[in-house]
């Protein structure tokens, strides 16, 4: 990148307010990550290379059990086209380069960016990346009647390591298209808050990606715990935000528990190519099956969400029991696979390649998206409709966060799980669940049996997903174990 000559140490900026008196009324943390934003912001104009900079973007990205940032991946051929099109427009920055003749320059047209870039301000000691904003490098609001300033410090003080004064929140795509000077002027419109929390970031770039338009889902969900809070979290009712923020809850613990079979497999932020469950997949699958509403005639009843039969309520479980439920089921059905008298199929992974693990490869169902919300929807309905005979409101637990859950309350809840009197038959059934057939199209051996082959092929197909759940009942109500049987030939017949 050609280096930046030094702009003007003071930034002329507009102040504007835009709040609400009764914003003053809501709930707000007195710590980081979401204390109270200022009431203010601020409005100017900036040379797009110099503001890009000045600029710091944090990629969302995960460590171990952390996950830091908000900016989804910036994709190359995104800024390259927006690069194109500033520099020639609409129609011919479209155009490939065999496309652009000579005849077809008259197509070329200004390439205008008037919408802002939201940035936020870091403050002196804001940490990013395990590193500290130092007070010499961060810019000073200086705030007065009519016009304010901006003072930014010299660029030629900074080195590779050093956080930048000014972070990304919206427009990563068009700033970074700017990695070079053009030719003339091209300066960019620039809404500043100033001292804003991570938490509130992610609100606004839920607020400004998410809701108008559609970005990587899992990425969406990846963002949930910087927005959700206690009070939101303990809401009840028909809300998708709050069933979906507590399925993702739920993955995240499977995807970072030490105890999960799934630790360190889901892919959270739906990167192509990354060969797992997405976390995407994880939270719809989840929400559809325990945090189903139960509204409408085929709708299904959540364990989580929907009140058994002849009762008022939903379980009164915590939010630690619902993780370690769908966590140990997971770890039973892993057991299962490699257990000494594991079933046919599973053999054939150790035959065909010693290696394979159905958990981590493609050519196992139970490591892509149709199986695991088959396997989600199976296993919900199994217990929802033994809530009374298996007696699961028994189960009590006791949960020692008062807000966030915590390792430590799964873990006690897995404990107090395995002592309760429906866990042998938990276990049998989750057990008998790997006694259907997992293998995907690409299995090894299904494509040398025709009549297997076809049926995964229908898999695929329109009504994939509802036949194969049907079979997995199907297979377990064969199973000689008969408080499996008869649960799954009611289920089958849709009985309650």
């Amino acid at each position: 990148m050609n280096r930046v000559k030094n702009p003007e140490p003071v930034i002329n900026a507009l102040k504007f307010t835009q709040w609400l008196n009764h914003w003053d009324g809501f709930e707000y943390s007195t710590t980081q990550p979401d204390r109270k934003p200022k009431s203010s912001m601020f409005i100017f104009s900036m040379k797009a290379s110099t503001l890009r900079s000045y600029s710091d973007v944090y990629k969302r990205e995960r460590k171990n059990n952390d996950a830091e940032g908000i900016q989804r991946k910036r994709d190359e051929k995104r800024t390259q086209r927006i690069k194109e099109f500033v520099q020639n427009g609409y129609p011919y920055g479209d155009l490939n380069e065999s496309q652009r003749t000579f005849d077809k320059q008259t197509l070329s047209k200004p390439g205008w960016l008037p919408t802002a870039i939201v940035i936020n301000i870091l403050e002196p000691g804001d940490l990013r990346r395990g590193k500290t904003a130092l007070s010499k490098l961060t810019a000073n609001v200086i705030e007065k009647p009519g016009l304010c300033q901006i003072e930014i410090p010299n660029l030629s003080d900074f080195s590779k390591e050093d956080v930048r004064p000014f972070e990304v929140i919206d427009g990563q795509h068009r700033l970074w298209a700017f990695e070079e000077d053009l030719d003339g002027e091209f300066e960019l419109p620039v809404v500043a808050f100033h001292g804003l929390d991570i938490a509130w970031q992610a609100y606004l770039f839920w607020s400004i990606n998410v809701s108008p338009k559609r970005i990587n889902p899992s990425h969406a969900f990846d963002l949930y715990p910087l927005l959700r809070n206690q009070t939101w979290l303990e809401q009840t009712g028909d809300l998708t935000v709050y069933r979906e923020a507590r399925a993702q809850e739920i993955t995240e613990w499977l995807y970072k528990h030490p105890d999960s079979v799934w630790k360190d497999r889901i892919n959270m932020l739906g990167e192509s190519g990354a060969g797992k469950v997405s976390q995407a997949a994880f939270v719809r699958s989840l929400t559809a099956a325990f945090f189903g509403t139960g509204v409408g005639r085929t709708g299904r009843k959540g364990l989580f969400q929907a009140a058994p039969k002849d009762q008022q309520e939903p379980l009164k479980w915590t939010r630690s029991q619902q993780v370690a439920l769908v966590l140990e089921f997971w770890r039973l059905v892993k057991e299962s696979v490699e257990s000494g008298g594991c079933p046919e199929w599973a053999t054939a992974f150790i035959e065909a390649q010693p290696e394979r693990d159905p958990f981590d490869d493609r050519s196992s169902m139970l490591n892509q998206d149709m199986g695991v919300r088959a396997a989600h929807a199976v296993v919900n309905d199994f217990l929802y409709h033994c809530v009374k005979e298996w007696g699961l409101a028994n189960w009590m637990s006791e949960e020692f966060g008062e807000t966030d859950t915590s390792e430590q309350d799964i873990s006690s809840a897995l404990v107090t799980m395995r002592k309760q009197n429906f866990y042998k038959a938990f276990k049998d059934m989750a057990f008998e669940l790997t006694s259907f057939d997992w293998r995907s199209l690409d299995g090894p051996g299904v494509r040398d049996n025709r009549e297997l082959e076809l049926t995964r092929r229908a898999y695929r197909g329109s009504g994939g997903y509802t036949l194969l759940t049907r079979d997995i009942i199907g297979a377990l109500s064969e199973s000689k174990k008969e408080n499996v049987a008869s649960v799954a030939e009611a289920i089958s017949i849709g009985g309650e």
